[in-house]
């Protein structure tokens, strides 16, 4: 969400100018939305194929712009291993993409791919993890020749292993003294007790402490099969040479026998709460609620739903009361889905009320009509702004594939217009019944009562 300055003057002005701008940002964001549209709505009709090449899927996409991205995504993130293991992963594909290959070790591979402005990374999440490949359509032949030698053969050096683990915990450590990234944490661990998103993607400092070179070979070796990954092309780039390039780079790799993880819907019935006293200059409390499944008729209202209660929250904390900086509220479409709503304050029990008031007063009266067309609108926007590159779609792409069908992806637009506001009202009501509440401050401000209000 765009971060909007503070305006220091009186309380009638600024809310005033508050209100006035966020109509204004609104207004602009549309009028830009509009422009976009007119430069990349052709080209998002779909001319996305899906390409079985001796088994392994391809998604393909063409363009006439110069840049090709191509993800090799990696399907399972979290469900991938253990507790215990927790960060194995994003170690592996850290160092597979940073030590260097069998016919490019690590000199040779930076210096050729600097010498391209060509770039190689990996990375892991909740869902899945992928391999990323950005270039310039000249150079593609050969950055594609280090892309398929880093998938199918890492140096994974014992010096490489070492620097990633240290590097690893030294982020795993920044994170615990950052309120708003040891809160996230704190909820997920709530919300998902025993279940995948317990995991942290990037791992604990025992349990990246615990990781040797063998076992992270082995997990990498473990992931790379026909069943388990998938690739995504967009790019100025012949359809017959890619195909020819994905018959060699998975001629000998397994077909493997991953099943995707079925997702698990959240049954938050009623209020709970979870505290940990910190002496902070403000408190964080984030609340985590039930959500839809992607890809059902539900999805596309929820997110409506949630794009009108950030709105609102905005309006009702922020410019109205000033209880704090960014209140903020969203649905994360994840294989296992949830929503949430957050607030930084140095005030809980008005915040949190106020909180609370708004998502009783949305079950109780519904959305408007205006209100759902403008965030319409907004979403529309947002999803035509990431069209512009080639990176974001692949993502997009990549990701609704690992959730389900990629085909989500490219029928957002008609999905969204499909929705009215008695769907939107609807979701809302039959998913926000409960609040797994995360607490990190000062305990003396918590006020038990507010948090456990029956919605």
């Amino acid at each position: 969400m765009m971060k909007k300055q503070l305006l220091e003057i009186s309380p009638l002005a600024s809310l005033k100018n508050n209100l006035y701008m966020k109509k204004i940002i609104k207004f602009l964001f549309i009028a830009i939305g509009f422009l976009v549209v007119n430069n990349v709505s052709a080209q998002s009709k779909s001319n996305t194929e899906e390409i079985m090449v001796n088994g392994f899927k391809v998604l393909y996409k063409p363009t006439n712009n110069q840049i090709v991205s191509a993800r090799f995504f990696i399907k399972g993130g979290t469900a991938n291993y253990a507790k215990e293991q927790e960060g194995i992963e994003s170690v592996a594909l850290d160092i597979a993409t940073n030590g260097g290959s069998a016919n490019y070790p690590k000199e040779k591979f930076y210096s050729q791919l600097d010498k391209m402005g060509s770039s190689i990374e990996g990375t892991s999440g909740l869902d899945a993890g992928n391999i990323l490949m950005i270039c310039i359509q000249k150079n593609f032949n050969a950055t594609w020749a280090i892309f398929q030698d880093v998938i199918n053969a890492p140096l994974m050096p014992e010096e490489e292993f070492q620097k990633s683990k240290e590097a690893a915990i030294s982020s795993i450590k920044q994170s615990i003294s950052n309120p708003d990234a040891y809160l996230t944490e704190m909820a997920m661990t709530d919300a998902f007790a025993n279940l995948n998103y317990d995991k942290k993607p990037n791992g604990s400092e025992e349990s990246i402490n615990k990781l040797t070179l063998d076992l992270v070979k082995k997990h990498y070796e473990k992931i790379i099969s026909k069943k388990q990954c998938f690739l995504v092309v967009i790019g100025k780039i012949d359809r017959n040479d890619l195909i020819e390039k994905v018959k060699k780079l998975t001629e000998k790799m397994p077909e493997g026998n991953f099943v995707s993880p079925k997702t698990k819907l959240l049954s938050i019935a009623q209020s709970t709460i979870k505290v940990e006293d910190r002496k902070l200059a403000t408190n964080y409390i984030r609340g985590i609620m039930n959500a839809p499944a992607y890809g059902t008729s539900e999805t596309y209202a929820m997110q409506l739903a949630f794009g009108i209660l950030a709105d609102r929250l905005f309006d009702e904390i922020r410019t109205k009361r000033s209880l704090s900086y960014a209140p903020s509220a969203n649905y994360s479409t994840n294989v296992n889905p949830y929503s949430n709503i957050y607030v930084s304050t140095t005030d809980p029990k008005q915040a949190v009320s106020v909180m609370i008031d708004e998502l009783k007063k949305l079950k109780k009266e519904g959305f408007s009509e205006k209100e759902i067309k403008d965030q319409r609108s907004g979403y529309l926007t947002s999803y035509y702004m990431g069209l512009e590159t080639n990176s974001a779609q692949t993502l997009g792409l990549g990701m609704a594939e690992v959730k389900g069908n990629w085909k989500n992806y490219n029928s957002f637009i008609e999905n969204i217009n499909k929705v009215n506001p008695k769907e939107v009202n609807a979701v809302f009501n039959k998913y926000i019944q409960g609040i797994r509440w995360s607490y990190l401050g000062d305990l003396s401000k918590v006020n038990s009562e507010i948090f456990l209000q029956k919605l």
